[in-house]
């Protein structure tokens, strides 16, 4: 996948530097992520995490050891373990005295973490995290919109379709209806009136911010006016307050959805 993120680290050179360059999830990241990206440390993290959920270090791999990584990357060993726990915060690593740095197996990781969400974005999405992301949005979405249809305040109804109105006005401009349609879905999580179940927000964020960076223009123009319809049954349900027809205007929209070229 090449995204001007392919090497944040300067080829294989007897002292490599660490590069600071652009990724098209720096933005989702700032908003949402748990570790920023700035500063050695920062840059550091989200280099490893990368190359641990891509692949290069595999499950089961030992990670180099510090005195390799200070020459390798030019930058301390205190931040060096200091990403390392932060990377086994996270569970992809072991730390272990004398033994090294494991990668853990792929079972321990927190996918939920939306840092470890966006590395597997970043590294390209297989079928297999996409499959679990829509499995896992087919338990929590239609539930939301039947909690909100018998739940949701006239403000949070309010919020829902004011977000779909942004919808429709900015058909054409795959960012900002992007925006809006996070929005919409935001709104629908908090109308829950389920504090937890509105900080689940982030598994929606992250598939609609990757399907605007990863798919072209035109696919995410003609998806986002293909999705209308769906979000406003969606809407009409929840306004009629009948949890019902929303569980089913939900399902309906999930049917709908697509990644690239894949139709789950």
């Amino acid at each position: 996948m090449k995204h001007g993120i392919d090497a944040m680290i300067a080829p294989s050179t007897p002292v490599s530097k660490l590069i600071i360059t652009q990724s098209p999830f720096d933005a989702y990241v700032r908003k949402y992520g748990t570790t920023p990206r700035r500063g050695v440390f920062g840059y550091f993290v989200h280099e490893l995490g990368r190359r641990i959920v891509g692949g290069t270090y595999p499950v089961g791999a030992t990670l180099p050891n510090e005195p390799d990584l200070v020459e390798q990357f030019g930058i301390s060993r205190t931040v060096i373990r200091e990403a390392m726990k932060c990377l086994a915060g996270k569970g992809l690593v072991e730390i272990k005295t004398r033994v090294g740095t494991r990668v853990k197996e792929r079972a321990n990781w927190h996918h939920l973490d939306t840092d470890v969400m966006v590395w597997y974005y970043e590294t390209g999405p297989s079928v297999e995290i996409m499959r679990s992301i829509k499995d896992l949005r087919r338990v929590l979405e239609p539930e939301a919109t039947a909690r909100a249809a018998t739940r949701g305040t006239e403000e949070d109804i309010a919020a829902i379709a004011s977000a779909y109105e942004d919808m429709v006005s900015t058909i054409g401009d795959i960012n900002i209806n992007a925006d809006a349609d996070l929005r919409f879905h935001t709104a629908i999580f908090a109308a829950t009136r389920n504090v937890v179940y509105s900080q689940l927000i982030d598994l929606i964020a992250v598939a609609i911010y990757a399907n605007r960076t990863l798919s072209s223009h035109d696919d995410v123009a003609e998806g986002q006016k293909r999705a209308l319809p769906y979000h406003k049954a969606i809407l009409d349900a929840i306004v009629a307050r009948d949890p019902d027809a929303a569980l089913k205007a939900s399902h309906h929209l999930l049917d709908s959805w697509r990644f690239n070229d894949y139709d789950f």
